[in-house]
């Protein structure tokens, strides 16, 4: 992902990582900038732990005291959160990531096409205006549902996609991008959607064959 980011993406563009435990030599460059999660989140998410005995509620809640930080203090007009596997496949400009907010609150993939129970969204790609006038309100409630006691009664799981999807799902600015995804069975829309020109999310068992094959 980062390597693809700095290949792909315009040059005034920064890279934000949240990186954990990290014993191996990372890149350099003037537009990545590293932060340590166990200073950045590690606390937040310890309280959130002592909640839930549930393995994937507290393994998935790590990206999201991470995002919740990012959205708390990040200081540029749009916050897009790339999952580290998601991979750019050739040049993006500025337009193509506006297309995906179309002048909203916020942009993602929501499930509801699924037709589960409750609130879910593959928050792989996620963006956010940060001058829209209800991002401030959004944050509240994203940390409101994973600070408060217990899973919230209107999502089936405490995942991050579900607790962003929950949160997004108070305001009308909210632009579904499931809407130009080809398949409507898949749980990763933006590989089944024109954005696969671009950008591929290495997940499941394409992610297990694509790990093992390379080099």
């Amino acid at each position: 992902m980062i390597d693809s980011f700095l290949q792909y993406t315009p040059k005034d563009f920064e890279l934000r990582i949240y990186a954990e435990n990290i014993i191996c030599s990372l890149p350099l460059d003037n537009r990545i900038t590293y932060y340590d999660w166990n200073v950045s989140c590690k606390s937040a998410w310890q309280a959130y732990k002592r909640k839930t005995n549930d393995a994937k509620n507290i393994k998935f809640a790590k990206k999201g005291f991470a995002f919740l930080h990012a959205m708390k203090t990040v200081d540029t007009r749009y916050l897009v959160w790339i999952d580290a596997d998601i991979q750019f496949l050739k040049h993006v400009s500025v337009e193509f990531f506006l297309k995906t907010i179309n002048k909203n609150l916020i942009g993602l993939f929501d499930h509801s096409y699924l037709n589960k129970p409750g609130y879910s969204a593959e928050s792989g790609y996620v963006i956010l205006d940060t001058a829209h006038k209800d991002y401030t309100k959004f944050i509240e409630l994203y940390e409101h549902y994973y600070t408060i006691d217990t899973n919230p009664k209107e999502i089936e799981l405490w995942y991050d996609g579900q607790v962003c999807m929950l949160a997004a799902s108070h305001f009308k600015k909210v632009y579904n991008l499931s809407n130009i995804a080809y398949n409507k069975t898949t749980h990763t829309p933006m590989n089944e959607s024109p954005m696969n020109e671009f950008m591929i999310h290495h997940k499941g068992k394409p992610a297990k064959r694509y790990i093992r094959n390379s080099k």
